[in-house]
């Protein structure tokens, strides 16, 4: 659960988990601070909001939108 200052419209971010590599992209259209509507994982909603880390050695793309 991102938590940043309410003005920031996201941010990206990648992150290393042994051999695979996570393409991070927060979106805060709604100008909070912190709360999520929605994160996907390679465009598969996770309704927990957790992301499984797995180090199979792919790509990946999460979208967090913040609400």
């Amino acid at each position: 659960n991102p938590c940043i200052p309410s003005h920031w419209p996201g941010f990206k971010a990648e992150y290393r988990f042994g051999k695979t590599n996570y393409k991070i992209n927060v979106e805060n259209p709604s100008g909070v601070n912190q709360g999520l509507k929605r994160v996907l994982l390679d465009g598969i909603f996770m309704p927990d909001h957790l992301i499984p880390l797995v180090d199979d050695g792919q790509n990946h793309e999460v979208h967090v939108l913040m609400g």
